[in-house]
């Protein structure tokens, strides 16, 4: 399975008016990939992201998971393929905890089980190397410790294609270290990592 391509771009365009974000974009990530996306501000790598993580819809050309063609159009569809994306901005409730940040949004009928879901939390923090406390308030989080519960909500919904908009963009040398060995922990289980 490591070295399979996960997600491929084909000619991927994208337009907003006259303006040309994406010109024909190919890009393929590999299973047990960490690929980094380089580029000056306005170069349209968060554009193309977008488009991975069903936020904007291309112009043209075709997008493959695990080798079969797919339509993304929203990121309820990302999440279905098994795509996930953090954020540079992140999306939580400062007044819920890790755990009812990570669910929030979940299907399922009726009460929901977060004392379960604290366990799942933390077994995924062990299994990767992240260091966060299902119960800990957001509003008492460091950005890093922000970060890494949009991470985990990510693999919580089974994401094994992860996309992190400019993840280093707002941490120190040292969280930006422990971020990259979390990081080759995931790409040695398979994910396929865009950064």
């Amino acid at each position: 399975m490591e070295g399979t391509s996960a997600i491929q771009l084909k000619g991927i365009t994208k337009r907003f008016g006259s303006v040309v974000a994406n010109d024909h974009i190919d890009l393929d990530v590999k299973r047990g990939q960490i690929l980094s996306l380089l580029g000056e501000n306005g170069s349209g790598k968060t554009t193309l992201m977008n488009m991975i993580s069903g936020i904007y819809f291309p112009d043209e050309g075709h997008i493959f998971v695990e080798g079969k063609e797919v339509t993304i159009r929203s990121p309820k569809d990302a999440y279905a393929l098994g795509i996930g994306m953090i954020h540079q901005h992140f999306k939580l409730v400062d007044v819920f905890t890790a755990a009812e940040n990570i669910v929030l949004g979940l299907e399922g009928k009726g009460r929901f089980d977060i004392r379960s879901a604290g366990r799942r939390v933390k077994e995924i923090s062990e299994k990767y190397g992240f260091d966060i406390d299902p119960d800990k308030k957001v509003y008492d989080m460091s950005v890093s410790e922000k970060q890494t519960v949009e991470i985990i909500k990510v693999l919580y919904r089974g994401a094994d294609i992860l996309i992190l908009d400019e993840p280093t963009a707002v941490l120190t040398p040292q969280e930006t270290e422990k971020l990259f060995a979390v990081l080759r922990n995931m790409r040695a289980d398979g994910k396929a990592i865009v950064i």
